[in-house]
């Protein structure tokens, strides 16, 4: 990823509010670990929770060297740190692409194409990260738009679906109610992205940009949350891409051909979250051997992604490992607090010695 062209705070924050929405729009609880528990509050707690979180890892990010949850090139810990968050990025982009994938087989093509939609899917990815971190910012702000549209088409055409009958308000007790909140932070991936890109960004994250940042992607998946349930009731819990169940099942008469809509926003924000992550992962490999960031850096991982994405989406029990591994939140504590910690203590303790 070349840097040389910085970004501001909010062409950042709205890149990550794309990325994070391509998990928000194929919410499901059931298909979550410990789904149950995953209610509007326990979605509302976990917000407050993400926020805190983020908050503290800025903080761990703030040192001599800038602002960067890595020490400076040139140390053993340097590559550790590049090492684990490369796995963190890749991890990421994989679950991205076979979520991609999985839609696009089940609900678009045939299952007997899912090299091709594999292929296009990442290439097209890796295409977006070699025109550089600037470019894609750039495109951000059109697509915050375009993706405020749709889903507002999407919600008028859902308007006289939604049954007020269905709406269910779960209080649960205190221990369940930390397990859900839980849910919706160790699955924010976003949130160690964020850090890894201060060093992109002119001028450092205020707290009230990263509390709006933490406040629309909590509140948009207490959105999808609330029409998944109002639409589909019960039923709407019990089925993979709920948001896609509800506009095609929904009998339009103004609006025509809506899951077309839905199909656009899905195809813009999987390319946006891959082409995020990709460049992450791109940029700390090339980090971690202290090479300079070139195209083949994108092209080598975005190969890697393919092969272990065909490799997965054909195998539904590794998938399943997979999403229960990033359900662990080991990408946001590993990614958020310990490595920007450890980074911290460090720089701390050569202080003192200098």
């Amino acid at each position: 990823m070349d840097g040389r062209d910085k970004i501001s705070v909010s062409q950042l924050l709205i890149l990550l509010t794309l990325s994070r929405f391509f998990s928000l729009v194929a919410y499901s609880p059931q298909a979550l670990e410990g789904g149950g528990n995953i209610t509007i509050l326990t979605t509302l707690v976990s917000g407050v929770v993400q926020y805190l979180a983020l908050m503290l890892g800025i903080f761990f990010c703030r040192r001599s060297t800038g602002l960067s949850p890595l020490m400076a090139p040139g140390g053993a810990f340097f590559r550790v740190q590049s090492g684990i968050y490369w796995l963190f990025s890749m991890a990421v982009c994989v679950h991205s692409a076979t979520g991609f994938i999985s839609f696009m087989v089940t609900a678009i093509y045939d299952y007997r194409y899912t090299w091709v939609v594999a292929l296009t899917f990442v290439a097209a990815g890796a295409l977006a990260v070699s025109q550089g971190l600037e470019g894609l910012a750039r495109g951000g702000g059109i697509l915050m738009v375009l993706l405020g549209l749709g889903c507002g088409v999407i919600a008028l055409g859902l308007w006289r679906q939604y049954d007020w009958l269905n709406f269910s308000y779960r209080l649960l007790p205190a221990a369940e109610t930390a397990r859900g909140a839980w849910q919706a932070l160790a699955m924010n991936g976003e949130m160690f992205a964020l850090l890894l890109l201060l060093c992109y960004v002119r001028g450092a994250p205020r707290a009230a940009s990263c509390a709006g940042w933490v406040g629309a992607v909590t509140l948009g998946s207490a959105a999808v949350q609330l029409m998944t349930m109002l639409t589909l009731g019960a039923y709407g819990a019990m089925k993979p891409f709920p948001v896609f169940t509800a506009v095609t099942s929904a009998g339009f008469q103004v609006f025509q051909r809506l899951d077309s809509i839905f199909l656009v926003i899905w195809v813009v924000l999987g390319l946006v979250r891959l082409s995020v992550f990709l460049a992450l992962a791109s940029s700390l490999s090339a980090g971690a051997f202290f090479r300079p960031w070139k195209a083949r850096w994108v092209w080598g991982n975005a190969a890697l992604v393919a092969a272990a994405s065909l490799v997965l989406s054909g195998r539904m029990e590794w998938l399943e490992t997979l999403h229960k591994a990033l359900a662990t939140g080991v990408l946001t504590i590993g990614g958020v607090l310990l490595l920007p910690a450890l980074g911290w203590l460090l720089d701390a303790g050569r202080r003192k010695k200098g």
